[in-house]
């Protein structure tokens, strides 16, 4: 990477390709991949995409429980913690995403539950809760998907109900940090062949591994980052005949989460505090995974409280399928947090200093109704057409204590505190409204040779409320209230070539365009220049070549893609109220592989490699701001966030037979990233990089002579390395560290 001194480099293994495909039992080929990336059920193989998947069985074995835990588990994908909020996760997938959870920035990885659209990543955790797939899917997906899936998507899909045979589930895991999970899984049913009904529920806490501290380094207490997740669904799904289905999915859940304490760091010398050269070397203030808190955050935590409603209907006819899906998600979510874990005030001017103490009141809703229409014409042409609307009305009412330094605000103080902070509470409310028709097809010109294509017009608007005070809550902002709104729309085309060139083997070509919505630049901003400025919408080119094969009868699946895009206004966070575009090229190979040398052993894994650059940028944009040190800013030949040289997952598995006593499965999986620049601020700071760090997990796995219990033990982390995933703006330095070697036993009884 440029402008960087890193010394860490890939080990041997990441030159070796993966996909991360489960390892499975004895068997003597690998075991079909089912995917709908098409909106319609294909063998993955035969999808000119590039795409990942994992039943719920696979994310068990990888510990897989909620969606940041995917993380390398894809190639080029990355979703670390994010640094405010427990519930929000980072989503970054070939170099672009989004590291902020607020009301204006959407992310440009789409994320679907149950094929509806989540605009705000607040209500994207996702607990893993008997699911029936996850697919990843890498590149434009705007012919098909929802909204704003400008460089990919994942998509959730939960089982369902059973139809023929009544389902019990029951797992439970205990592990390090007071670990303590269980889940329950219920179904039957009500109707045979005809309606069924499906129960589930989830518990799952720790007490986290982060330690508050006070100003001297000692230990306070070690609760700061305990986690507490209570949820369930109840599903319906109703067959009245062949040709018609309806589906009912209702869910709650909850989380009560500590403080996301992050780790405050220092330069071993101060006068590297804002360097750029990415020579200096910063180090915990306390030590890993310890923070003070700040005066305002002594009770700080993350409360999310959530409600979604999904109706799927299809009917069939004889010129196609009709399929309905509607969508209602809410949630409420309060916290109180700190971008910092001083326990002094930061000095940012001569004279000026601040807290960096975050309290937050969010109100979530949202709708969705999409029509679609797939059928064939002929033995030649297949084609999904739909119409997509979308709303979401979001208020959210925010504190924040690294606006304005206390010595420049003209109020005194903070209600019922003794003393001065510096911030400005915002109080926005923005709504969506969002529509779009789209089509995508395929055109069958040869046995051999196959034409697809699709293209989607979206039309947007956002309307906002925007006011800002002082802290004392009453005191208005000069400039405010404010009420921008603003539209856009936009054609989105795909093109591409698919060649079936022997048995098991095609190769294809592909054009698509993807379109993300402009947002409102100033999400927590006193000045009203920045609320009232919108950035135009983020659009993508990007062409893709991909091989996807099998070979010798089956026993090796080897999957390439390589693709370039190129980003015009691509969205990028400088601080908490301000943000940037720039024009961003990024080049990129992804490599999955899985091979099945006897019946019992597996070998799997991936790697994704990037190139990113910067095109062309604001000229106040932070990669041309030296901070007042000379010779100090990268400018175009400075790093993009977010986007590492390389990812990788190397592991495999051993199926061992004990006859009428059961059976034992052991897995090893090596995973790793590369160093890279934190996707939270870009202004290049050497506070903000992440360094390269790779991870050793695995477990062991008994199953039952009756094959309806297992019992698994295993580790996260076997090496205890020390690694973080994100950092902080490089003004307030800090650092969120992984865990430690983490330890899981986990007992499963499946009547299926």
């Amino acid at each position: 990477m440029s402008n960087k001194a890193f010394s860490r480099k890939p080990t041997w293994l990441a030159v070796c390709a993966a996909l991360a495909v489960e390892p499975v039992l004895a068997q003597s080929v690998l075991e079909e991949i089912v995917v709908t990336a098409r909106k319609r059920a294909e063998n993955l193989q035969e999808v000119p995409v590039a795409v990942t998947a994992f039943s719920q069985e696979q994310m068990d074995r990888f510990d897989v429980q909620n969606a940041m835990d995917l993380s390398t588990r894809v190639p080029n994908f990355l979703a670390p913690r994010n640094t405010v909020t427990f519930g929000a996760p980072q989503f970054f997938m070939r170099g672009a995403g989004r590291a902020e959870n607020n009301w204006n920035y959407e992310n440009a990885v789409a994320v679907f539950v149950d094929e509806v659209y989540l605009q705000s990543t607040s209500g994207a955790y996702i607990d893993m809760l008997d699911m029936e797939s996850v697919e990843v899917l890498r590149g434009p997906q705007g012919t098909l998907y929802g909204r704003n899936a400008t460089t990919g998507s994942v998509s959730f899909h939960s089982r369902k109900p059973e139809l023929q045979e009544r389902r019990f589930m029951i797992e439970a895991t205990a592990g390090a940090n007071s670990r303590r999970d269980v889940k329950l899984t219920y179904s039957q049913p009500l109707i045979d062949n005809e309606l069924g009904i499906k129960l589930d529920f989830f518990r799952t806490e720790n007490e986290g591994f982060v330690t508050r501290v006070d100003g001297a380094g000692a230990e306070v207490d070690d609760e700061f980052g305990e986690q507490e997740h209570i949820g369930g669904r109840l599903g319906f799904l109703w067959e009245p005949s062949e040709s018609a289905s309806y589906q009912l999915i209702l869910e709650y859940s909850e989380q009560d989460s500590g403080t996301n304490l992050i780790t405050p760091i220092v330069p071993t010398d101060p006068n590297d505090f804002l360097s750029k050269t990415g020579a200096a070397n910063f180090v915990p203030l306390f030590g890993e995974n310890e923070g003070a808190s700040e005066p305002l955050t002594g009770d700080g935590g993350h409360e999310f409280d959530g409600f979604n409603a999904t109706l799927k209907a299809s009917w069939e006819f004889s010129a196609g399928t009709l399929k309905s899906i509607t969508g209602w998600r809410e949630y409420d979510e309060d916290y109180k947090s700190q971008l910092g874990s001083f326990p002094f005030p930061l000095q940012v001017a001569p004279g000026a200093s601040i807290w960096t103490h975050v309290n937050s009141s969010n109100d979530f809703e949202q709708f969705t109704q999409e029509l679609q229409f797939s059928g064939t014409i002929g033995d030649s042409f297949s084609y999904v057409a739909g119409v997509y609307y979308f709303y979401n009305d979001w208020s959210q009412f925010q504190y924040v204590g690294a606006l304005l330094p206390i010595e420049f605000s003209p109020v005194c103080c903070f209600p019922r505190e003794t003393e001065n902070f510096g911030g400005a509470w915002n109080d926005t409310t923005q709504e969506t409204t969002s529509y779009a028709v789209y089509f995508d097809a395929d055109y069958q010109i040869s046995e051999t040779l196959n034409l697809f294509f699709g293209a989607r017009q979206t039309w947007d608007e956002k309307e906002v409320d925007y006011l800002s005070y002082f802290e004392d809550r009453s005191t208005v902002i000069p400039g405010f209230p404010v009420n921008p709104d603003e539209s856009w729309d936009e054609f989105t085309p795909r093109l591409g070539l698919e060649w079936t060139f022997m048995d098991d083997a095609m190769v294809y070509v592909s054009y698509s365009k993807g379109f993300k919505a402009g947002a409102l630049e100033g999400a927590r901003a006193t000045d009203p220049a920045f609320a009232a400025s919108w950035l135009d919408p983020e659009i993508v080119d990007t062409y893709e070549a991909g091989l996807k094969a099998e070979w010798f009868g089956g026993r090796l699946r080897t999957n390439f893609a390589v693709f370039t895009s190129e980003y015009e206004d691509k969205v990028e966070l400088i601080d908490p109220q301000t943000a940037a575009v720039a024009d961003v090229d990024i080049d990129g190979l992804e490599i999955d592989f899985s091979w099945l040398p006897t019946d019992n052993l597996t070998f799997f894994g991936n790697i994704g490699l990037l190139d990113a650059e910067y095109k062309s940028a604001d000229s106040d944009h932070p990669i041309f701001d030296d901070v007042g040190i000379p010779g100090n800013a990268p400018g175009l030949d400075a790093d993009p966030v977010a986007a590492p040289e390389y990812t990788f997952l190397l592991g495999g598995s051993y199926f061992l037979p004990l006859g009428d006593r059961g059976s034992l499965l052991f897995q090893l999986d090596y995973n790793g990233v590369d160093d890279h620049y934190s996707g939270l601020g870009v202004g290049n700071f050497d506070s903000e990089i992440v360094e390269s760090y790779e991870l050793l997990g695995g477990n062991v796995t008994y199953t039952s002579p009756s094959e309806k219990w297992t019992l698994m033990l295993g580790a996260d982390n076997l090496t205890d390395e020390e690694y973080w995933t994100t950092t902080m703006f490089g003004f307030i330095p800090g650092r969120t560290y992984g865990d430690d070697t983490a330890w899981y036993l986990r007992f499963r009884y499946d009547t299926d």
